[in-house]
């Protein structure tokens, strides 16, 4: 028996020298880093430190009487940059009379807002030409709802035209299901793509639609998976527009990596959604302002079709609840029901 057992005894002792030296080599490795990373820990609290001083400094240059309003576009989720070129322009537009009349400080504050960040207008419009709309985002941010918002929107609301839903995300459990239930209680034709490749014949037999809304598959924005489908979906041989849809409750980096990473396309336009549960819409305004991306819908809320609006600036900036310094905000989640659209 011992004769058997000598080949897996040498194996195992094989293995368990194998071990200690790679766990030798990760600690000498490790040992030959650790400088390099508190280099960078340094660094990183020197840029902290230096940005940190120049906000204060800027800020310190504002008119005493913006201070307030500072703290509240700070707290709203607005960038420090932005803010401060916010409440400069307000500085430099109404001067020191102006400056000590709070009403008019909040007015001139979403009238910039109000410029920052662009809007797309309606999808499509009756008589206009047809347009393939694909929808695109993270999991778990209500593309498959949005979708069927959409098309109740477009086939039963002041709008109506004529609308087809294809879906690409046989990738989800149940997916496919739940969008052919919406399109039947809607009454609008499905198509379901198991391949980007299919796309563009579920579209060709649908010459008469003005509207093709695509929905398609969920991932993490870093999944290889991810980045293939995309690529795939570009190589299409039809002219598409992509909207990125993003959840309100996002951080600002997040945000911005999703952006990023979701580029393969090209994307043209943004929807937000989940409205209803953001505490502030700051990050998304953040996002709006520094890539110049036109919003096109908002939604808030699970309701089909009546927790969806297209976007308009007034609307956004109603939502970030910009009020005069001393005033209490709202308190509650950046969701408006009276800016909702609703249907007859």
């Amino acid at each position: 028996m011992a004769t058997l057992l000598d080949p897996l005894t040498q194996q195992l002792q094989a293995l368990r020298e194998e071990i200690k030296e790679l766990r030798a080599g990760k600690q000498e490795t490790d040992l030959l880093l650790a400088p390099l990373r508190q280099e960078l820990e340094t660094f990183r609290q020197v840029i902290g430190e230096t940005l940190a001083d120049r906000a204060s400094r800027r800020v310190a240059a504002l008119p005493g009487e913006l201070t307030p309003f500072y703290e509240m576009l700070l707290a709203t989720g607005l960038s420090p940059d932005l803010t401060y070129a916010l409440l400069r322009s307000a500085a430099e537009t109404l001067g020191a009379a102006g400056l000590m009349q709070p009403d008019a400080v909040v007015e001139v504050l979403r009238e910039r807002l109000e410029q920052v960040v662009s809007v797309s207008g309606p999808l499509v419009t009756p008589g206009g030409l047809r347009k393939v709309v694909v929808l695109v985002g993270p999991t778990g941010v209500g593309k498959t709802t949005t979708v069927a918002k959409l098309a109740s929107h477009f086939t039963h609301g002041p709008q109506r035209v004529k609308t087809v839903v294809v879906t690409l995300d046989t990738y989800r459990v149940a997916a496919v299901e739940q969008l052919r239930v919406y399109a039947r209680i809607l009454k609008v034709p499905i198509e379901v793509a198991v391949t980007p490749d299919e796309l563009a014949a579920c579209v060709a037999r649908h010459p008469d639609a003005g509207l093709i809304l695509v929905d398609t598959a969920g991932r993490a924005p870093h999944d290889p998976a991810c980045q293939q489908e995309l690529r795939a979906i570009a190589q299409q041989p039809l002219t598409v527009e992509t909207h990125l849809v993003l959840a309100a409750p996002t951080d600002s980096t997040v945000l911005q990596d999703v952006v990023r990473r979701y580029s393969v396309l090209p994307i043209q336009r943004v929807l937000w959604t989940k409205l209803d549960e953001a505490t502030r819409l700051g990050p998304l305004v953040n996002l709006a302002h520094t890539t110049g991306l036109p919003v096109s819908y908002l939604s808030a809320g699970q309701r089909v079709p009546e927790d969806l609006e297209q976007a308009t600036s007034q609307a956004i900036v109603d939502r970030l609840d910009i009020h005069a310094a001393g005033e209490a905000g709202s308190g509650e989640p950046a969701h408006r029901p009276e800016l909702a659209s609703t249907y007859a």
